[in-house]
């Protein structure tokens, strides 16, 4: 009976994605909003993580094989794990200099983990002194698929008890291997007036009233291009969050947790200067076009400007999407959100994933500001110039 509603909820969630709600994950999580006990989340799990990875891969029409490991195979899995050594060690000799410092546990991709340039963490770690230690699990181009299955914050966050636990997540799912391509359809033939009505996310968005009327006009032109794939990913994505604050909840009732949206990408294929060897190694590594703009020209989607909104679309959804998790009253316990949109101007951006390093510096200010609040019903923090 369990693994036919699994399979039944999964199903909606794949192939109409309007129709799934918050209602299913609540069940497939095992939780009835309107009947918590004391803890709500001791209560068993209708889905695993086999069903979520199963879910990703039916999305894309992938094999079973697909490795969800670009983050630990060839040179960029080298790199990761010299870069993780290397702030790990730093953690042990902070705490050893400090043992009162704050201790931060940091899991996620590469805007945590860039392991030749200043990222987020890094900043943090400067921005904390001796008076925080951050411990990273964060890989960059790790899956949010890969974390939940190798568990490692579980087990480290039982060992390190943490004072914040920080996650970076989603990102890859939305842009691996020119998977834009496989949500985009130059045709615009899926996202009709009836779809709008049913979806509940894009309806909240397009009827909020502080949506400026220009970015209200720019979302409304980028789903036009958007396709079942889309929506579908971003439902298993926030399946997977609350997924993930469940597991972390169940061990550590009274845990701080901080996840964070991103800002609007440009697409691109501009790859920033040429006059460092950082600036070489980083431009090769990141392969700018190949996320955004390399797979629009391959659905047949030519103008930039059709490009931007499409991508403030996406992203805007997925923000939208983190922004319900934080402020759901369950899920939403403990839990908060950086919110990064409308931080950076063009110049800001490296490529088409991150923002120069000293641009970054912000956002990390803003991620030590949320560290240290005691305020618990302050739950967005928003980054500004």
């Amino acid at each position: 009976m369990k693994h036919a509603q699994t399979h039944k909820l999964i199903d909606l969630l794949i192939k109409k994605p309007e129709e799934f709600s918050s209602t299913h994950i609540n069940t497939l999580l095992g939780i009835d909003p309107d009947h918590l006990p004391e803890n709500p989340y001791l209560s068993n799990e209708l889905v695993g993580v086999l069903d979520l990875k199963s879910a990703i891969l039916r999305i894309f029409d992938q094999n079973d094989d697909f490795k969800f490991d670009n983050a630990n195979s060839g040179y960029l899995g080298r790199l990761n794990d010299r870069s993780q050594r290397r702030r790990n060690r730093r953690f042990i000799r902070k705490l050893k200099a400090n043992p009162k410092a704050l201790r931060i546990v940091a899991e996620g991709d590469s805007w945590f983990e860039h392991p030749i340039s200043n990222d987020v963490i890094d900043w943090i770690d400067e921005l904390g002194g001796r008076d925080a230690a951050v411990y990273s699990l964060a890989r960059g181009g790790d899956f949010l698929t890969n974390i939940l299955e190798e568990r490692e914050y579980i087990t480290d966050v039982s060992i390190i008890n943490p004072d914040a636990f920080l996650v970076s997540a989603g990102g890859i799912e939305l842009v691996n291997q020119r998977r834009v391509a496989l949500m985009v359809n130059a045709e615009g033939a899926y996202v009709d007036e009836g779809f709008k009505r049913q979806h509940s996310l894009l309806n909240q968005v397009l009827h909020d009233e502080t949506l400026p009327i220009e970015s209200r006009a720019k979302i409304e032109r980028g789903v036009h291009f958007l396709n079942r794939e889309y929506f579908s990913l971003i439902a298993v994505l926030e399946l997977k969050y609350k997924y993930m604050i469940k597991q972390l909840r169940k061990k550590f009732p009274d845990l701080k947790m901080i996840c964070h949206g991103y800002d609007y990408p440009i697409p691109s294929f501009r790859r920033g200067s040429w006059f460092h060897p950082i600036d070489r190694l980083m431009r090769q590594i990141g392969d700018n076009g190949h996320h955004f703009k390399q797979p629009m020209l391959i659905k047949k989607i030519y103008k930039q400007e059709d490009q931007n909104d499409i991508t403030f679309a996406m992203l805007h959804l997925f923000n939208e999407m983190l922004k319900q998790v934080v402020n759901d009253k369950v899920f939403g316990k403990g839990v908060y959100m950086i919110d990064c949109r409308g931080y950076a101007l063009p110049e800001d951006w490296f490529d088409e994933l991150h923002l120069e390093p000293k641009k970054i510096r912000r956002v990390a200010e803003v991620f030590w500001e949320s560290i240290r609040n005691t305020d618990s019903s302050k739950k967005i923090f928003c980054v500004r110039r």
